[in-house]
Formats: structure tokens, C-alpha cells, sequence
């Protein structure tokens, strides 16, 4: 067949990859590129080709070149498999493609048996014209170069999206919902107020008692968009998520992703994922230790303290109030002080009366244990005057503390009378001066030298236990230095409950650790922050000005 008597209908085929502009440093090169200067290099090039008619152009832009899967390359497939199309033109082989085996498998392989001409302006190809030497060598070594290019550009995004995260900068495609880009620097992030709101309320919401499940009921009545949702309606413009008609719900599913992601406490993990490699879209999840992750990145929606205290709930095995939405107000805290396992809630009705209290779960599901049953009531009428008793505490212990800072109190001055540190000093030097006198002994001959190096061991080995508890004790007090002597936020979460009349979960969840129950009605209250409480007790007690010894957690009550 003569092809100079054919007419052509063409494709204009236009692609840019993720890859193409991920890595532009040079301004000329990324212009070069583009899908406009793609367009006007092939449109200029069609005007010295005789019989040739533009049918459609067809665009894929953000789409990587080492698969075929693109909706623009597809729907030319199908002109083309139609008979509508018999030419396709690009601006060079790597923009119809950088997979060495299919690129030239469309060239060599398909485009001929459909009687398609295909053209690469920059690479001065012409299927019309070339050779079969062109088709056999200029083709497939094209192709090769292409391909090892994807290898490596791929290589390089992976370093420098890794040197990105290094340095806390995020580089996600969308963020996380509570948080929107800034608009001067797309890889920092800052607060979106409206839908941080909302994820406050979720926490207040789960430190209150409720479950996920209720949370997420609780936005979809209100009519709150949900995360999808207000992405899609914002356009990040949107202003509010109340809306009347909402095509995606909230979720039980949403809420706990929520509440266990620690972007909203400041910290970016990130490198969670991998592709398998650079020919392949599948992708496998990377362990833990591999993540990328930084902390103050950014700035933080909720407390470090509200996200731990909702995260030891998520932990725990609880249960909800029968016809509520809440959890019962101990669950989760209570703890057998003889098998370790917690303590399960169980409810006798008498006549019109209905007592509620609580056993060994071990011991209800008789295998073993004891029974350790207690009365709610008793339970909540000791952990209330407890409480009440240690914000007291944490409220004359802030008292003191602005009475050293007056004083100008250093950490020198703290551990030069630190009464437990100067004991074991006092045993230190004790043990010492022993050691020295079995020297003598071993001297004068009073001991043997088998009977010197056994004595000699177990006094080494006891100066050492007490060097080490004096560092233990001086590294205690440097801690509190450094975070600030007098800037102690967990003694705010104590007093700025105030004088509580009554308990709520909310409360016991902020302030207690756990609730271990002992025989005879005996219960052991661990409180939040009880190492912190303890060295500034032990710090203030050692001072000129002292207070009597605060009390312990423990509070026993025979009932």
C-alpha cells in the first residue's frame, strides 16, 4: 500500500508524572515539561505534516509513566481499537511511557497491527519513514534509557521525601482532619479551627464516658460533616460542617482513628508505607521502629495528658451503662490487689433495693482467686475524701514551691539538703570506713585474705546499690529543674478541679491511675503523676519551712 495517498486522524498524547515534577530544581526543565509546552511543540510539529487532521488530544497529568493504567492513554486505546483514530504523536517516548518491556511492545507490537502511525517529534521518529534498524535499536535503547531514568528519579524522591520528614516537614497529599496546609508553605501545618473544635469534642466527649459508637451518633444528629465529607465540601474554603443532608457518616470506625493519631499532640509520623518498587503501585507497611517521626512539628489540638488518658481508655475492656450511651463511671480502674486482673461490676436486687459492688474477675470466673468484694458506695465515698484530701495537697504543695522561687532555691541548694539523698550518703560513708577497718584487720592479721575478699565484695558491691540510688535521686530532682522547678503542669490538673462536692468519670480519668482492691474492704488509690508528687514532697520536706509529710495513696477503710 502506497501511504502517501493516506489521510491521518491523530492523537496528541500529553502526559506529566508526580515523579517529572516532584524533583524539578531547574525552572527550565520542569517548563519544558509541562503539559502546555508538550502541547504547543506537538501542534507546531503537525503543521509541517501533510494529510494529517488533530482528532482529540489526550491528557494525563499526574500520572506515572511506568504503568498504562491512565484514564487518557485508555480512552485513545479505545479511538484507536475503534478504527476513529490511525496516528498517535507524542513530544517523546518517555511521555507515552518509561516501562522498557511495554513501551516497546505498543510501539513494535500493537500501534503497527492496528496500522497506526507513531510519531516522537524530539526523538525524530516517524514510523512512516524509519527503518527497521530505527524500529530494532533506536527503539528499545530509547526505551532502556527510560526506563533506568524511572529507577533512578524514583530513587531520588524516596531521599528526598526522606530528608523532608527528617527535617518534620509533611509531605502528604491530603492531612489529617483538624488540621489544613498553610497556604505560604504546603508541607507545614496549622489548626483548621472549625474542624479542631470538633476533635476537642470528641475527646471531651471520650473522657466523659462515651464510646465511639455514641460519639459518632452524636455528630451525624447534629449533622457535623464527616471527614471525607467536609474535605470534599470545604474545597478548603468551607466554613461549616453542619449540614443538613450529609452523604458520608461518622463512624465508631473514624472516631478511634481519631483519638489514637498523635498528629493532634504535635507529633508527625510519617514513612508508614512503601512501595514495593518503583514499577509497582503496591504498597506494604513498614514496622514501627522504620517510621519517620518528630515531635513540635507543629501545633498541638489536644493535651498530652487528654490524649494519654483517652488512649489507657481505648486500652482497657469496658463496659457501657445498660440504656446509656457511657461508660460506668469506675470501669476500666479497678484492679485485684492479689491477682493483678480487674475487677468486674455486678449488681443485687433485693426487694427495692439494689446494691451495687464489685468482685474479682478471676474469682467470677472460678478459677481461682479470692472474692475481694466491695460496695460502690464505699468504693466512691473513699476515693472522693482521697482525692479531695490530695488536691488539698498538690494546692499547699504549689504554695511552697512560689515560696522557694522567692527564695531563688537551686538545684545545688535542693540536693545539698535533700534528707534521703544526705542518709545515703551517711550509709556511703559508713560502708566505706568498714572497708577501711578490713583493710586493717587484714593488716594486723586478724582476717584471712579468703575472709578479706569476701567481705571486701559485699561491701563494694553495697557502695555501688547506693552510689547508683543517690544518682537515681539526684537525676530525679535535675528533671524537675529542667522541665521548671515552679512550672509543674500536673499540679494544675490537681488544683484546678477545685473543691469537688461529687465524682464524675471525668475527674477519676484525669486524676487517678488505678484503683487496686485488697481484702477487708482495702483499696489502694494510685494517683497520675505519683513520681512527680513524691520528689517535689520529698524536695519541699527538705527545705527550712517544711510541712508535715503528705500522705500516701493508700487509704485503708474497714468498712
Amino acid at each position: 500500500m502506497n501511504n502517501s495517498f493516506i489521510s491521518y486522524m491523530a492523537a496528541v498524547y500529553l502526559r506529566l508524572s508526580k515523579e517529572d515534577e516532584d524533583l524539578r530544581t531547574v525552572k527550565d526543565k520542569k517548563e519544558s515539561n509541562s503539559i502546555a509546552n508538550q502541547k504547543a511543540l506537538i501542534l507546531k510539529a503537525l503543521e509541517s505534516m501533510p494529510k494529517v487532521t488533530l482528532y482529540d488530544i489526550y491528557i494525563d497529568d499526574g500520572y506515572t509513566g511506568l504503568n498504562f493504567e491512565r484514564p487518557g492513554f485508555r480512552r485513545m486505546c479505545e479511538d484507536i481499537y475503534s478504527g476513529k483514530v490511525n496516528m498517535v504523536i507524542v513530544k517523546d517516548l518517555s511521555r507515552l511511557g518509561r516501562d522498557y518491556i511495554d513501551s516497546g511492545r505498543y510501539v513494535r507490537k500493537i500501534f503497527p497491527s492496528y496500522n497506526v502511525r507513531f510519531v516522537s517529534v524530539l526523538d525524530h521518529f516517524d514510523s512512516l519513514t524509519a527503518t527497521q534498524s530505527d524500529v530494532n535499536l533506536l527503539i528499545p535503547v530509547k526505551n532502556f534509557v527510560n526506563d533506568n531514568y524511572s529507577r533512578d528519579i524514583s530513587g531520588k524522591v524516596r531521599s528526598h521525601q526522606e530528608v523532608m520528614r527528617e527535617n518534620g516537614l509533611y509531605i502528604g497529599s491530603y492531612v489529617a482532619y483538624g488540621y489544613k496546609k498553610l497556604e505560604t508553605d504546603r508541607n507545614k501545618i496549622v489548626p483548621d479551627e472549625y474542624a479542631a473544635d470538633i476533635v476537642r469534642k470528641i475527646f471531651e466527649w471520650k473522657l466523659k464516658g462515651f464510646n465511639s459508637t455514641s460519639i459518632a451518633e452524636k455528630l451525624n444528629g447534629l449533622g457535623v460533616a464527616s471527614p471525607s465529607e467536609y474535605k470534599r465540601q470545604t474545597g478548603g474554603n468551607y466554613k461549616s460542617g453542619f449540614q443538613k443532608s450529609v452523604k458520608s457518616k461518622w463512624s465508631a470506625v473514624m472516631i478511634n482513628r481519631i483519638l489514637k493519631n498523635k498528629i493532634y499532640i504535635g507529633i508527625l509520623e510519617q514513612g508508614k508505607r512503601e512501595k514495593v518498587n518503583y514499577k509497582l503501585d503496591k504498597v506494604v507497611n513498614k514496622p514501627e521502629t522504620e517510621w519517620s517521626v518528630r515531635e513540635n512539628t507543629h501545633e498541638a489540638i489536644i493535651s498530652r495528658t487528654d490524649f494519654e488518658n483517652v488512649a489507657k481508655l481505648l486500652s482497657l475492656d469496658t463496659r457501657i451503662s445498660p440504656d446509656k450511651d457511657t461508660l460506668f463511671m469506675l470501669s476500666g480502674l479497678m484492679f485485684c490487689g492479689e491477682c493483678g486482673r480487674s475487677m468486674v461490676r455486678r449488681c443485687n436486687k433485693y426487694k427495692n433495693t439494689q446494691t451495687i459492688y464489685y468482685i474479682c474477675t478471676t474469682y467470677n470466673k472460678g478459677k481461682g482467686c479470692s472474692r475481694h468484694s466491695i460496695e460502690q458506695s464505699v468504693i466512691e465515698e473513699i476515693l472522693l475524701d482521697t482525692i479531695k484530701r490530695h488536691i488539698a495537697h498538690a494546692s499547699k504543695l504549689e504554695e511552697l514551691l512560689n515560696t522557694l522561687k522567692d527564695k531563688e532555691i537551686n538545684y545545688n541548694d535542693v540536693v545539698a539538703s535533700d534528707k534521703e539523698i544526705l542518709e545515703k550518703y551517711e550509709e556511703l560513708n559508713q560502708c566505706k570506713r568498714v572497708e577501711m577497718a578490713l583493710h586493717r584487720d587484714l593488716a594486723e592479721g586478724v582476717i584471712s585474705a579468703k575472709e578479706y575478699e569476701q567481705f571486701k565484695d559485699n561491701f563494694v558491691r553495697k557502695c555501688t546499690e547506693i552510689e547508683q540510688t543517690i544518682k537515681k535521686l539526684k537525676e530525679e530532682i535535675e528533671i524537675i529543674f529542667k522541665e521548671g522547678l515552679f512550672a509543674n503542669e500536673w499540679i494544675k490538673t490537681f488544683t484546678k478541679t477545685g473543691n469537688i462536692t461529687s465524682l464524675d468519670r471525668s475527674i477519676l480519668l484525669t486524676l487517678v491511675e488505678k484503683i487496686t482492691v485488697y481484702e477487708e474492704n482495702r483499696i489502694e488509690i494510685t494517683f497520675k503523676y505519683q513520681d512527680e508528687y513524691e520528689t517535689l514532697c520529698r524536695i519541699v520536706e527538705s527545705m527550712p519551712g517544711n510541712f508535715s509529710s503528705l500522705s500516701s495513696a493508700e487509704v485503708e477503710s474497714n468498712g
